[in-house]
């Protein structure tokens, strides 16, 4: 469904990452500079959202999903965006490489039917016309993690709660109710939540 950008808050990716996630649609100007194929909208999540929103760890896989498409040939999106990595310099000097990761898929993890609703527009933005990217709010991030569940998305979880913007309550509410209609194992899913909430009252007591 088509992202409407006057009602999306925005966000500065204002590390060397955060420019190269924008950079990195760059190579879909064949397809819609011309206006021709309509705007492409994409959202970003996984381990890149998690460090526009926290500036900690970073992430070679660009996690994503396409809200919009335009006119193009989905199939043709993907293979541009999966044709080659792209290289950028990080605050240290190091390079480092970003590729798109095929196997993404937000089916795959909880996610509440209302995220859309909650996404955060770049401010700094591709230098493509009709190439638009957005970032997954903090809140639906972090629901996305207690499907994996392996130590750095536990870490990523913990990072995620401890901005201002996320409201623990209604974590776990929303939470919840994504996993009541998650695909996988409900009982295994609503454990790793408790885990979760667990760790989040331990680090609040300290």
């Amino acid at each position: 469904m088509p992202i409407d950008p006057g009602e999306s808050p925005t966000i500065e990716p204002d590390t060397a990452l955060g420019r190269a996630l924008v950079a990195f649609f760059d190579v879909l100007e064949p397809v819609y500079a011309s206006g021709e194929k309509g705007v492409f909208q994409v959202i970003v999540f996984g381990g890149c959202a998690v460090h526009v929103h926290t500036q900690a760890r970073g992430s070679a896989d660009v996690d994503v999903e396409m809200a919009s498409h335009g006119y193009a040939d989905p199939a043709e999106i993907v293979a541009l965006l999966g044709e080659d990595a792209y290289a950028f310099t990080n605050e240290e000097g190091v390079t480092q490489m970003l590729e798109l990761d095929p196997s993404f898929n937000t089916t795959l993890a909880p996610l509440n039917e209302d995220y859309e609703s909650r996404v955060i527009r770049l401010m700094t933005q591709s230098g493509v016309r009709n190439v638009e990217v957005y970032v997954a709010s903090a809140l639906d991030v972090a629901i996305t993690k207690p499907g994996r569940f392996g130590d750095r998305d536990q870490q990523d979880i913990q990072a995620l709660l401890q901005l201002p913007e996320v409201d623990i309550a209604e974590f776990e509410r929303l939470t919840r109710e994504a996993i009541s209609y998650a695909v996988g194992d409900h009982a295994r899913l609503l454990g790793n939540l408790n885990v979760v909430l667990d760790s989040y009252d331990r680090s609040e007591d300290r």
